[in-house]
C-alpha cells in the first residue's frame, strides 16, 4: 500500500484526477493477506498495470476482477 501511495496520493483530501482509487482511505481496502483496490475508471489501466508490475516485483499475487485473471 505505501509503495501505491508513494505514486499517488489518498482518495481523502485530492483534487479529481490526481489519484486513480476510487474508495478511501486505501489502507481501509485491506484485510489481512490481501486487498482490493477499487480504481476509477478514468485512471484504472495506467493504475491497474502499475500495480500489477509492483506485486510482481515485491513477489505478490495481482489478480484483476474485471479481466477475471491473474495479472503477470
Amino acid at each position: 500500500m505505501a509503495a501505491l501511495l508513494e505514486r499517488w496520493c489518498d482518495t481523502i483530501g485530492h483534487e479529481e484526477g490526481t489519484s486513480p482509487w476510487s474508495v478511501g482511505p486505501l489502507i481501509g481496502s485491506a484485510s489481512g493477506p490481501l486487498t482490493c483496490s477499487g480504481m476509477d475508471w478514468s485512471m484504472a489501466e495506467e493504475a491497474s498495470a502499475y500495480a500489477a508490475d509492483l506485486a510482481d516485483k515485491m513477489g505478490l499475487t495481482c489478480f484483476d476482477v474485471q479481466q477475471d485473471r491473474l495479472r503477470p
